[in-house]
């Protein structure tokens, strides 16, 4: 009686401690989420309107700075930075009345708060910015971020000097870089560069245009406190302009090449800004903002994202070609923002339909696509997965990509 009595106690003493412990990292997080919101607001109200954006107000009254050529949402739902800001290209606004009508014929992006660019990028000992690319866990440790569950993939900092950790007999991820051949096949390579029709003549010129793109971006975000995501993958990839609207079905199945280039050229006649395919450090910041904002959580980042995907064992309901509503089953490849299923703060389809492509690099022959696809399972290929079988001159029909847009 008495050893059972002691057992009980023992038993309650550790229900209590857990409980306690759990309660700590609860509020923990929530004192560091506040934080973070209150330092990107702190940021946005000492901004100023220059001759590349405008400012403009969220349903908060929080500021977003909105580059010229673009206006940012009035419709329900759009219009709060931490939901996600939505902005569109044109002059004209949007409104509950033309919402519809403007996500199907308007180019869209949606703002991504960065509180903090060091995280997004780290500076060698020759002085080169590299990009800061993560892990997602649910596990916890000194070197894991208790909000977001990241740590460092393949790189360390020591004295404020980054180091990307090298593996065996091959290269790491890693952006901005060339990934130049495999064997007898060359990719980034003088003679296969002119060919690709990006105005590159050689191995050199390309890395030193890819290292400037870069750094042009990292000092965005550290000027405007952010960067602006596709909010649908890359539609129209295989006509001469590429569009990020609602409702494209022609989202994959173009080179690597192709992709970077199409998606350099949507900003069209407008000066104020720059865009691109997204980078991997940029797709890593989504994801940790999505955490942030508590729209998904860590599991459902990195563990199983089959309740916000398009995957194979998801099923839910979405418009099709021809736009009637039916119930998806297996694997099927669903036109851009057509469900509300795969919606995560005004993006879409982050998680499965078809891999996005992104910048970032691995060994000396692929690029690295992001977030999975249709054909697997959400809890196999999450959105955070990031998978090196792109050779970026072969064509995939799993393989499309997502845009990003900063302002000059």
């Amino acid at each position: 009686m008495k050893n059972k009595r002691k057992m009980l106690e023992i038993v309650s003493t550790l229900l209590i401690i857990i409980l306690v412990t759990i309660s700590l990292m609860y509020f923990n997080t929530q004192e560091n989420n506040t934080e973070i919101k209150s330092s990107l607001k702190e940021y946005n109200a000492k901004l100023e309107e220059n001759e590349n954006m405008h400012l403009e107000e969220d349903a908060s009254e929080d500021k977003i700075p909105v580059p010229n050529g673009y206006i940012g949402s009035k419709a329900d739902g759009e219009n709060e930075i931490d939901t996600g800001y939505v902005i569109y290209e044109g002059p004209e606004e949007v409104n509950n009345e033309n919402v519809e009508e403007a996500q199907k014929t308007r180019n869209q992006y949606v703002w991504i708060p960065v509180p903090d660019a060091s995280k997004m990028y780290g500076t060698d000992e020759k002085g080169k910015k590299w990009g800061k690319l993560y892990d997602f866990t649910t596990d916890t440790g000194d070197n894991i971020d208790p909000i977001t569950g990241t740590k460092p993939l393949n790189w360390s900092i020591s004295d404020g000097i980054m180091k990307i950790i090298s593996k065996i007999n091959k290269k790491s991820n890693r952006e901005p870089d060339i990934v130049t051949n495999i064997d007898n096949t060359v990719y980034d390579m003088n003679s296969r560069l002119k060919n690709y029709g990006l105005g590159i003549k050689s191995t050199h010129e390309f890395l030193m245009q890819l290292e400037k793109e870069f750094d042009d971006m990292i000092e965005s975000i550290k000027k405007y406190g952010g960067f602006y995501i596709g909010r649908y993958e890359t539609g129209n990839l295989s006509q001469e302009v590429a569009v990020v609207k609602k409702g494209n079905t022609d989202i994959s199945n173009q080179t690597w090449y192709s992709m970077y280039e199409k998606c350099k050229k949507l900003k069209g006649n407008i000066s104020t800004i720059e865009t691109s395919m997204i980078w991997g450090s940029q797709f890593d910041r989504t994801l940790m903002w999505l955490i942030e904002s508590e729209n998904k959580s860590k599991e459902e980042i990195c563990e199983d994202s089959t309740s916000w995907g398009n995957y194979s064992n998801a099923e839910f309901t979405y418009i099709n070609v021809n736009g009637n509503i039916t119930t998806k089953h297996g694997a099927t490849k669903i036109p851009t923002g057509s469900t509300e299923y795969t919606k995560a703060n005004n993006i879409y389809d982050l998680a499965g339909n078809v891999w996005d492509w992104t910048i970032e690099g691995v060994d000396t022959f692929n690029r690295v696509v992001r977030g999975g696809y249709n054909y697997d399972k959400g809890t196999l290929y999450t959105a955070n997965a990031r998978h090196d079988y792109g050779y970026p001159a072969n064509r995939s029909i799993n393989n499309g990509c997502r845009a990003m847009l900063y302002i000059k």
